[in-house]
């Protein structure tokens, strides 16, 4: 009996192959787990990767909008002030109508007064644009278009006056100035055009009108009575005051020799 337990504890439950296989397991077992290990470790620093490069050229990015938005003359159309009225369009007791006066004059002017303005180079460089410069060429000058079509406004309430306003003008600079009005009419064309103002004009009957001055015919007149969504201009004068340029000022410009 003591020789077969001696047996027993010398021969193992399985066979030699078996215990050998048993030892393997754990082996192959390792060898997939750290497979699976790497796999996750590349794959996690790919994303990281992916994530830094991302967050760089984004934050690249906001870099250069914040050096754009700093050149702006304007943050954007959204930056400026609106307001919702109705337009008055009142020829009676307003300084920009009727004929020539000083009181005109003077509103015109003020109008005008910040038409010219200073003007980051970094700016304009960003738009391609080339202009006048001050000497150290830090900074350029230029005019918003709303400006120049206002100017434009000016010059043919003018010519509806030129027997006051040029009077003393040959045919040659008469015709200039024609041309003149002309380019104006075309600029303020195109400038409603490319900002359409959607209100509506509606109609009403109405009798004994410039086109029609028999009192007992009715015809559709427009009639203006819609809300018109409006940039605050005050708002937007004074923003543009605050970088006027005089452009009389020509010592102070770099001009050509």
């Amino acid at each position: 009996m003591d020789g077969v337990k001696e047996i027993e504890r010398r021969e193992p439950l399985l066979g030699e192959d078996c215990i050998e296989e048993k030892y393997k397991e754990p082996t192959h077992g390792l060898h997939w787990i750290w497979l699976l290990h790497g796999t996750v470790i590349v794959t996690y620093s790919i994303f990281l990767s992916g994530v830094f490069l991302l967050n760089v050229n984004r934050s690249a990015s906001c870099e250069k909008g914040r050096q754009s938005q700093s050149y702006l003359p304007l943050p954007s159309r959204e930056g400026l002030q609106w307001e919702d009225r109705r337009f008055e369009t009142n020829i009676v007791d307003n300084p920009f109508a009727g004929p020539p006066r000083e009181e005109l004059e003077n509103a015109w002017h003020d109008l005008l007064k910040n038409d010219n303005i200073r003007v980051p180079i970094g700016y304009l460089d960003e738009k391609n644009l080339t202009t006048v410069y001050t000497k150290d060429h830090a900074e350029g000058i230029a005019s918003l278009s709303i400006y120049h079509s206002l100017h434009c406004l000016k010059k043919i309430k003018r010519m509806m006056f030129k027997e006051h306003y040029y009077a003393n003008k040959d045919e040659t600079s008469m015709a200039r100035e024609e041309k003149h009005a002309d380019h104006c009419v075309e600029y303020i064309r195109e400038s409603l055009m490319c900002q359409p103002d959607l209100s509506m004009v509606t109609f009403r009957w109405i009798n004994n009108t410039a086109q029609h001055q028999d009192p007992a015919e009715f015809y559709p007149t427009n009639f203006d009575v819609d809300i018109h969504r409006c940039a605050d201009w005050q708002h937007l004068d004074q923003w543009a005051g605050e970088r006027a340029f005089d452009l009389f000022q020509v010592d102070l410009l770099d001009r050509p020799e």
